[in-house]
């Protein structure tokens, strides 16, 4: 069924920001390309100073490029003209779990506060390897790395609540968390390892992503203050997540097939799929009583996820035993 346009969210309708007046600070991983490309983009257009953490610093800096001489265009193009943010890179290599919190003490030489933290950076479908931090590469890239890094920001963020400003946490899952909503996996599990890899690749990754709304909901109690929501971007036309399946031997003919026939009934395109991202970094109708630990879908409809990724109790076993590997492995949290 193709998505209800009528019901996207309009980044015009939300709040422009003069940097010089008016600071709001962003920090987002990956977003040199797709998706994030364009949420940085909007955020850029809408005045917001934005630190793009990335592993490879030449791409993030041509992003950067790209996004300025965009945004040129589009004002270029109305009316009024508002003031643009700043673009600025910082490294991070979410395989490396060491590399965030030197990413955190990056920030911090240059922000006392965050006002939006989104974990826009993932991986999907892609075989079964470990980390050298041990644990499986979608469970570490997706949920694990993102989850150290809140923890590294809270007080950043918590800073800027007691401005009067709420702070928000956006965090990028997807619908394909139901992979793994028939049983309940434990977090130990995650270096789940059966055959066939094709089938069980979706289910590692359905634990992931499972772990990320689990970890909203779990902010929204324990960290009452932050608005904390997870993201279903959309079924997006023509994404690299897709690219390791459209380039395996055989299987790649299959699964073109079976992305396009998506693509065409449920696909957006990326600036579409950023479009609930953008809902959650920057409506000024969402609010902590009646926001705190949503979940969106395309657009920036509201949607309920599994009942696993609902569940408060599986969510707590999440956050505590992924606490305590942490501190296993010598992070203060």
């Amino acid at each position: 069924m193709s998505p209800n346009r009528s019901k996207f969210f309009n980044p015009e309708t939300a709040p422009y920001y003069d940097p010089k007046e008016d600071r709001r600070v962003v920090l987002i991983t990956g977003g040199n390309t797709g998706i994030g490309w364009y949420t940085v983009l909007h955020l850029y257009l809408h005045g917001y100073i934005i630190y793009m953490a990335g592993r490879t610093e030449s791409k993030v800096l041509k992003a950067f490029e790209d996004i300025k001489k965009e945004a040129e265009l589009r004002n270029s193009k109305l009316d009024k003209i508002h003031p643009v943010g700043e673009l600025h890179y910082i490294h991070i290599d979410l395989l490396d779990l060491s590399s965030i919190p030197q990413a955190v003490k990056a920030f911090s030489e240059k922000e006392s506060k965050l006002d939006i933290l989104i974990g826009n950076a993932g991986i999907m479908g892609v075989p079964y390897k470990v980390t050298k931090d041990d644990y499986e590469i979608q469970y570490q890239v997706n949920f694990v790395a993102h989850f150290l890094l809140i923890l590294e920001l809270l007080p950043y963020l918590k800073k800027e609540s007691k401005s009067g400003i709420t702070p928000r946490i956006v965090l990028l899952s997807s619908i394909g968390h139901n992979f793994a909503s028939y049983k309940h996996f434990k977090p130990e599990q995650n270096k789940l390892n059966c055959f066939p890899n094709s089938i069980y690749t979706w289910v590692r990754y359905g634990i992931a992503k499972t772990s990320e709304i689990q970890l909203v909901k779990q902010l929204a109690v324990k960290e009452p203050e932050i608005l904390s929501i997870a993201v279903h971007p959309g079924i997006i036309l023509g994404t690299e997540l897709y690219n390791h399946w459209r380039e395996l031997p055989i299987v790649k003919y299959a699964a073109n097939a079976v992305f396009a026939i998506s693509d065409k009934v449920m696909g957006v395109s990326n600036e579409e799929g950023a479009l609930a991202t953008l809902k959650a970094c920057m409506s000024p109708e969402l609010n902590l009583k009646k926001d705190n630990g949503e979940y969106f879908v395309t657009g920036g409809v509201v949607e309920k996820p599994s009942k696993n990724a609902s569940n408060l109790k599986y969510g707590e076993e999440t956050w505590d035993w992924n606490v305590k590997e942490l501190q296993k492995r010598g992070f203060n949290v």
